[in-house]
């Protein structure tokens, strides 16, 4: 156990990440109802702190911002799989796991992307969100 701690550790450290994120609000039952009676476009992050996966994720998110400023449009949700994983909510979103982006829009998904770490997979993701 000790070994899979420190390699994971060392793993994390070795990925260059870039340091501001992007902007995105911290997950709490109050922040999604309030956004579930707007139309805006919810790009919902199910992540955890320690998932090297996420932390890759979360800098192509940030590089595509930096990138293209339309995606500045939409509302980031970072939902912290470690407190909210075994909610109520993650059942009723079918989501399963850690490490999966979901766009939501007047409470309906529109596409949702699972544990695919890539730049183009990102990025697609994030103009099916624009185009809702």
């Amino acid at each position: 156990m000790r070994r899979r701690t420190f390699l994971l550790s060392a793993a994390a450290c070795a990925v260059p990440s870039l340091s501001a994120a992007y902007p995105a609000q911290m997950f709490t039952p109050a922040v999604w109802r309030d956004l579930r009676q707007t139309d805006q476009t919810v790009v919902m992050n199910f992540r955890a702190r320690w998932s090297l996966t996420c932390q890759i994720k979360s800098d192509l998110i940030a590089e595509a911002l930096a990138e293209n400023p339309a995606y500045a449009n939409l509302t980031f949700v970072d939902v912290d799989w470690d407190t909210f994983g075994p909610s109520q909510m993650t059942q009723r979103l079918k989501v399963e796991r850690r490490s999966t982006l979901l766009v939501m829009k007047n409470g309906n998904e529109v596409t949702r992307l699972v544990n695919e770490p890539y730049a183009r997979k990102v990025r697609a993701l994030l103009d099916a969100a624009l185009a809702a």
